[in-house]
C-alpha cells in the first residue's frame, strides 16, 4: 500500500466500520441535533471576540454540511473551526505535526466531522513546512506560540464560537493528536487542564529540547560526521539491511509466532558490537563508524557518561518509514510520500536540505529555539554545556511535567498511545514519561492509559494493525468512565477493506499469541504481564 495521503482515508474507513457503536444516549443526542434548523453560516452569526478576526465564514457541503469557519487570533495564529449542521453537542481539537506551519486538524482523519463534532484546528502562529523552523528566529512571540500558547488560545476562541454559534457550551471536550499533535496533548493537560475532558496523545513529541534537539544531534553526528557530506549516511541501506533481518532471526519467535512483528521488542536483546567486522572482513559486517552510530541509535543520548534520553527499542527497521526516513537517509536516497503518514504538505512550502527528518527537527530545534544561530554547526557541539544551553527554552517547549493532578482532579482522562516500531519518537520516550506519571500519583492508573502496538510505525502504518478510532475510544472512556484494558487494530488491505486483527493492549501487559488460531483473530492472542 503507498504510503502518505491515503492515511486520512484509510482512518476515516475506520471510523465507520472499526469503531462505529456509540453509547445510547450520545447516538440520540446526535439524532436530535440533526434534525435541529441549522445557524446562518456568516460571521454576522457568530460572536465579537477580543483580539479575534474572522477572515471568513462559508456554508460548506462535504465531506458533511458544515460552516466553515476561518481567522487569526493576535497578530498569526490562524485556525479553521468546523461547525456541522448536524451538531452532536461535542467539541474535538486536532492537533498537528513536525514544527506545524500551516492549518492541521489531524481529528478529521477519524471522521469526526461526519459523526457530528465541532472541530478546530490550528497553523500553532506560524507558515512554514513541518521540517522548517527557520520561522523561529529571533521571534519569541512564534515560540511561546509553537510552544504551547497558540493551541490554548485557540480552544479558548473555537470554544466561545461554538457557543456563540449553536446557543449553548460543548458538553464534551477532546483532543486527538499524534506526534507533535501528542505533544500538544500533553502540554494542554499539564498547562491548561481545564480545557479538555479527554486527551489522546499519541506518539508525543514532548521533550523538544532532549530528545528532538539533543538526541538528534547526537545520533546526527555518527550518521553524518562531515556536514559537507551528506549524500550517504554512516548507517548505509546495506547496514540496516543486515540488522534488520538479523534481529528478525534472534527475536521474531520470542512472542510465539514467526510474522516479522515483535510483539515486546523489551524481549529483544541485540549486542551491536557482534556485527563488528574482522580480520579483513568486509561483508556482512559492520564498521567501526557503523557500529558506533548503530549504538547512539539503541542506547539513546549519553553525556558523561549518563543515559539522558531512552534510544530506540530493537526491530526491524527496513522499511521506508522506519530507518531510512527518520534517522539514516542521505540525499541520495529517495523516500517517498511525505515526511509523516497523515500530513500532506500543500502550497509552495519548501522543506530545508536535509538526509533525514531528525537531521531537520535536530538542526532546527538547535538552530532557531536554542542558540538562535543558523550557522550553528552540529558537528562540533561537545553537550558540555546542554543544560544550560537548552535550559532557557525549555520551559516553554517540553511537556516533561508528570503532575496531572488538576487535569484528573477536574476528571480528565488521559490515553496515551505508540507504536513499538516508531522511529520517529522513541516509544521508550512515551513509556519513561507513562512511569513518571504513575512515580508521580500511582492512582494515576485510573485515568492515565498507554496502549503498545506492535508492529506499528509513527502514528500509523507498518507490518502490524494499526488502524484505530482514537477519537472513539477516549469519547466511550469520558462518557462511560471505563478505562480501556485493551482496544482492537486493525489492518487494511490494497483496497482498503478491513483485513483481520489483533488487539493492543494497556501497558505493561504485552501481546501473546495463545499459540494456536487465525493469526489475524483477536481471540488467538491475549494481554499479559511480561514474565
Amino acid at each position: 500500500m503507498k504510503k502518505t495521503n491515503l492515511y486520512f482515508l484509510l482512518v476515516m474507513i475506520s471510523a465507520m466500520l472499526v469503531s462505529c457503536e456509540v453509547p445510547e444516549d450520545q447516538s440520540a443526542a446526535h439524532d436530535n441535533a440533526t434534525t435541529q434548523t441549522s445557524p446562518s453560516c456568516s460571521p454576522d452569526s457568530l460572536p465579537a471576540l477580543p483580539d479575534v478576526t474572522i477572515t471568513s465564514a462559508t456554508q460548506e457541503a462535504t465531506p458533511s454540511p458544515h460552516c466553515k469557519v476561518v481567522g487569526v487570533i493576535g497578530t498569526e495564529t490562524n485556525f479553521e473551526l468546523l461547525l456541522p449542521d448536524g451538531w452532536n453537542g461535542k467539541f474535538v481539537f486536532g492537533g498537528g505535526g513536525g514544527f506545524v506551519g500551516f492549518v492541521i486538524n489531524s481529528a478529521l482523519g477519524y471522521g469526526v466531522l461526519e459523526k457530528g463534532y465541532a472541530t478546530v484546528g490550528t497553523d500553532t502562529g506560524h507558515v512554514g513546512h513541518p521540517l522548517d523552523a527557520s520561522w523561529a528566529l529571533n521571534n519569541l512571540e512564534r515560540v511561546v506560540s509553537f510552544g504551547h500558547q497558540a493551541v490554548h488560545r485557540t480552544t479558548v476562541t473555537a470554544k466561545a464560537l461554538i457557543a456563540g454559534f449553536y446557543g449553548r457550551d460543548s458538553s464534551s471536550n477532546l483532543f486527538f493528536g499524534c506526534s507533535r499533535g501528542g505533544g500538544q496533548a500533553l502540554m494542554e493537560a499539564q498547562r491548561h487542564p481545564e480545557d479538555f475532558d479527554g486527551i489522546v496523545a499519541g506518539a508525543p513529541a514532548y521533550s523538544w529540547t532532549v530528545e528532538l534537539g539533543g538526541r538528534n544531534v547526537w545520533i546526527n553526528q555518527a550518521m553524518y560526521p562531515d556536514p559537507n557530506d551528506l549524500a550517504v549516511a554512516t548507517f548505509t541501506p546495506e547496514a540496516q539491511q543486515l540488522m534488520g533481518e538479523a534481529v528478525l532471526r534472534q527475536c521474531d519467535l520470542l512472542d510465539g509466532i514467526e510474522d516479522g512483528i515483535l510483539n515486546n521488542p523489551l524481549e529483544c536483546k541485540i549486542d551491536v558490537e557482534e556485527f563488528t567486522c574482522v580480520d579483513g572482513q568486509t561483508d556482512a559486517c559492520l564498521t567501526s563508524a557503523q557500529v558506533e552510530a548503530a549504538k547512539r541509535v539503541y542506547e539513546g543520548l549519553v553525556i558523561d557518561g549518563e543515559q539522558i534520553w531512552p534510544g530506540y527499542a530493537p526491530g526491524a527497521k527496513i522499511g521506508e518509514n522506519g530507518w531510512s526516513r527518520w534517522i539514516s537517509g542521505g540525499l541520495a536516497a529517495t523516500v517517498e510520500g511525505d515526511f509523516q503518514e497523515g500530513i500532506t504538505v500543500e502550497g509552495d512550502l519548501p522543506a530545508p536540505e536535509a538526509p533525514s527528518a531528525h537531521f531537520a527537527f535536530g538542526n532546527g530545534v538547535m538552530k532557531y529555539f536554542v542558540f538562535q544561530d543558523p550557522d550553528w554547526d552540529y558537528s562540533t557541539y561537545d553537550f558540555s554545556t546542554f543544560w544550560s544551553d537548552v535550559g532557557a527554552v525549555a520551559s516553554t517547549l517540553d511537556a516533561t511535567d508528570p503532575n496531572l493532578d488538576a487535569f484528573r482532579e477536574r476528571g480528565g482522562k488521559l490515553l496515551m498511545f505508540n507504536g513499538w516500531r516508531d522511529m520517529a519518537l522513541t516509544p521508550l520516550g512515551t513509556i519513561k514519561y507513562y512511569d513518571e506519571v504513575l512515580a508521580h500519583d500511582a492512582s494515576a492508573v485510573d485515568d492515565v492509559r498507554l496502549i503498545m502496538l506492535p508492529g506499528m510505525d509513527h502514528c500509523f502504518g507498518g507490518p502490524g494493525p494499526s488502524v484505530v478510532n482514537w477519537v472513539d475510544e477516549i469519547d466511550r472512556w469520558v462518557e462511560t468512565d471505563e478505562a480501556p484494558e485493551r482496544v482492537t487494530a486493525y489492518w487494511l488491505n490494497e483496497e482498503m477493506q478491513l483485513d483481520g486483527s489483533r488487539p493492543a493492549c494497556a501497558y505493561p501487559k504485552t501481546l501473546k499469541y495463545n499459540g494456536s488460531g487465525d493469526a489475524r483473530d483477536p481471540s488467538s492472542f491475549s494481554c499479559q504481564f511480561p514474565q
